[in-house]
């Protein structure tokens, strides 16, 4: 994880640099649309890296935002983002807490709600494509969970023959849980892709820190679209 997570930060510091490079020349989106504030919404990948990749998997994140550029000639805009981003908990996260507490736990998540506030720099590489790095800093929740499965007894009816009855049902309780709120920095790149009336379509990778104890480091690689 740790070399793959490394291979994912040279591949943003690459693209940064060449985005930059391939700038010279192209001011067509810097003038159009002319609209001040773009909404954005997103979904992707969240990779862990670091420290908290022994306790938590890769996992899924989803979050939206909006974009304000105050003046049409200067290529830069700001940027903030609300995302929610879920995790399981690794094997290794269960065995040494169910050793350590001498209870038997069956599973576990992660989840990050994170809200930022980043400045976006934009570099046109053609005409209808866009270029653009961001960075910035915010304040993130952070909740890990560590669960046992269970049996309920509880009301069910059969779709299939069209009956109903009561019986046994697996379900999950939370037996050990940590609940942090912490500053965030962040940064990383992207490319826009111009669609048609004032939309376009982006991909981006960001490498993100919360500062808890023990660094909590995840990389989103988000497809998304502003309109």
């Amino acid at each position: 994880m740790k070399k793959w997570s490394g291979t994912i930060l040279g591949a943003l510091l690459l693209l940064a640099a060449w985005t930059q490079a391939s700038a010279q020349g192209y001011y067509e989106r810097y003038y159009g649309p002319e609209e001040h504030v773009h909404w954005h919404m997103d979904t992707g990948y969240a990779a862990t890296t670091g420290q908290i990749a022994n306790a938590l998997d890769g996992g899924w994140t989803i979050g939206g935002g909006l974009s304000w550029q105050p003046d049409f000639s200067s290529p830069l805009a700001l940027r903030a983002d609300l995302d929610y981003s879920r995790f399981e908990a690794t094997r290794r996260l269960v065995a040494v807490n169910q050793a350590v507490d001498q209870t038997q736990i069956n599973d576990g998540f992660g989840e990050i709600v994170d809200l930022d506030v980043d400045g976006e720099y934009k570099a046109p590489l053609t005409p209808y494509i866009t270029g653009f790095a961001v960075a910035g800093i915010g304040v993130a929740h952070r909740r890990i969970a560590l669960t046992q499965t269970v049996a309920f007894g509880d009301y069910f009816c059969d779709p299939w023959f069209g009956y109903c009855d009561y019986g046994v049902v697996p379900g999950e309780v939370v037996v050990a849980s940590d609940n942090t709120t912490q500053f965030t920095w962040n940064a990383g790149v992207g490319l826009d892709f111009d669609l048609s009336n004032g939309e376009s379509f982006f991909v981006e990778a960001r490498f993100t820190r919360m500062q808890t104890a023990q660094p909590t480091d995840f990389v989103p690689i988000r497809v998304g679209l502003r309109f």
